[in-house]
């Protein structure tokens, strides 16, 4: 889905760590995307990954509870 530059928004970002604009440029360069294109893509994967993180503390939330089960049963609790 191709924007037009008036229905995209603009946000002006200051590097204040020494060094992350490098890794960005050196990141963006590795994978073909322009310096906005590599901060605007992990942006959004910071999002997924955080989704699937939540989705795997479930799991072992799960899990976990399962084994506390499992060993009260061993130890004759119901």
């Amino acid at each position: 889905m191709n924007s037009r530059k008036s229905d995209r928004e603009k946000f002006v970002i200051r590097f204040s760590e020494l060094g992350l604009r490098a890794q960005i440029a050196d990141e963006a360069k590795l994978a073909s995307r322009s310096m906005n294109g590599e901060i605007v893509y992990r942006l959004f994967r910071s999002f997924e990954l955080e989704e699937e993180l939540r989705r795997a503390n479930a799991v072992i939330d799960r899990l976990t509870g399962l084994d506390a089960v499992d060993v009260g049963r061993a130890e004759g609790h119901s």
